[in-house]
């Protein structure tokens, strides 16, 4: 009998558990999966609520004609087609991540009987997110015509402010011919993907943060670095080049860094434990998924092994060959440099309204990663701070903000010479701190393409 009851009492704890475990990480996936039928019941009952900007401004919302229809409405249109997302021809970002949230009514419970029982549907809820519109038609504008993306994060709490990529859509006129346009893609444009989250790219230079870092942990005194740049590294089809054949002559690691100069970094990858090197970069989220929620993503990858040939080891040093990074991930390590060595989790719901205002539910920012020591994060700083004051990203030298980062040009293969422009940094004041993350496709450098968007950013910001 007692052999029974213990039977009873451990399958208890076990079916406790995994409602605990559901309801702590599942039950959002299975409430907003667009097959949930559910959802399908509640809006015949709640008119689905607004995506709302940090200012409350409409980023998406149901309008209601005199004869009942409703349709979904996006006042900005393209603008925040990806992050926001769509309800037609499937669903997609925060619409369909927050779909279960925003038909579900948070008015008081006999009010909404009331309206139920006179044939009228209840108010859903609300989502506001960090989206800030003004910082994101900064972004969208810079990039013009250019393929590319720009993330902007506060470094500190986690809100993404701007999360734009082009080109783009307009959810709100999804005809099913401009369907057929867009799936088609004779173009190339991949406009229905995102390329902050989806878009894998070479970092190119960029990837010197990781590779400094490393150096400084290895050899714990990152100035002791000398070398002489003749313009190369390597002999024959393994031979290196700085950017445009450029000769620095003798640098440090810091001139290095700001100069961008491809055979230093050659050389200190050539004398790296690349073991160390994949722990780091692990650490910060690469060869798995991001710790944002609510959106498509792919995971940014480093393949280099300690038994990596070292052609590809020294192409890895520089952010080619096979390593390959999102536009958000490769903004994490400036965030855990700018916030003394801390990650936290990037998200893009602030908090949940109903329709009233009255507030259902608040995110708190989280701590995710610890993955530099302060003072690493303080030796990073000065690196990239040296990119601005006499580097690759002086015009970032002359606004009312510190600011820093590293620019860079990354090789791809697609049939010409055109490289893509990186640049990831950091612009501060008064206490307050962005990071941004830009690619800009087949532009060129990121010293002409990128920077200049940076600047457009924080000058609009501060």
């Amino acid at each position: 009998m007692a052999a029974v009851t213990y039977i009873f009492m451990i399958l208890f704890l076990v079916m406790a558990g995994y409602i605990a475990y559901f309801v702590l990480h599942d039950s959002d996936k299975v409430l907003n999966n667009p097959y949930n039928k559910r959802q399908e019941l509640l809006a015949e009952r709640v008119t689905k609520g607004s995506i709302l900007s940090d200012t409350g401004k409409a980023l998406a919302k149901t309008r209601t004609d005199n004869k009942g229809r409703e349709t979904r409405v996006y006042p900005y249109g393209s603008l925040f087609a990806h992050t926001v997302g769509r309800v037609s021809h499937g669903k997609t970002g925060l619409e369909s991540s927050e779909s279960y949230t925003m038909l579900t009514t948070g008015i008081n419970p006999l009010f909404g009987m009331f309206n139920e029982a006179r044939g009228m549907k209840n108010p859903g809820n609300n989502i506001v997110t960090t989206l800030n519109v003004n910082l994101s038609q900064t972004a969208s504008s810079a990039l013009g015509s250019k393929r590319g993306a720009v993330v902007v994060i506060e470094p500190d709490t986690g809100k993404i402010l701007t999360m734009v990529s082009r080109p783009s859509y307009d959810p709100g006129e999804l005809t099913d011919a401009k369907w057929a346009a867009l799936t088609a893609d004779k173009d190339e444009d991949s406009a229905l993907y995102n390329r902050a989250t989806q878009g894998l790219y070479p970092p190119g230079s960029t990837f010197k943060l990781y590779m400094a870092l490393e150096y400084m942990r290895e050899k714990k005194a990152g100035e002791s670095f000398r070398y002489n740049c003749t313009g190369s590294i390597g002999k024959g089809r393994e031979k290196i080049r700085c950017y445009g054949g450029e000769v620095h002559g003798k640098v440090t690691l810091t001139s290095a860094f700001a100069e961008s100069c491809n055979a230093a970094f050659c050389k200190i990858g050539s004398e790296m434990n690349i073991s160390g090197l994949r722990g780091l970069c692990e650490s910060l989220y690469y060869n798995r998924a991001t710790p944002l929620r609510k959106l498509e993503q792919n995971n940014s990858r480093i393949a280099v092994t300690d038994a990596s040939p070292l052609g590809d080891v020294m192409q890895a040093a520089i952010g080619q060959g096979d390593t390959l990074v999102t536009p958000l991930q490769n903004s994490f390590l400036v965030c855990a440099a700018v916030n003394e060595g801390v990650l936290m989790r990037p998200y893009l719901v602030d908090r949940v309204e109903d329709s009233t205002g009255r507030v259902l539910e608040t995110t708190q920012p989280e701590k995710v990663a610890k993955p530099i020591t302060p003072e690493e994060a303080k030796s990073l700083k000065k690196l990239m701070r040296a990119t601005v004051t006499g580097g690759t990203a002086t015009a970032l030298l002359y606004g009312s903000y510190k600011a820093g980062g590293k620019t860079g040009s990354a090789e791809f293969q697609n049939g010409s010479r055109d490289s893509h422009a990186w640049f990831v940094g950091y612009g501060e004041k008064d206490g307050k701190k962005l990071v941004v993350s830009i690619v800009v496709e087949a532009a060129g450098t990121g010293s002409a393409y990128a920077v200049p968007i940076a600047k457009k950013i924080f000058d609009a910001y501060w």
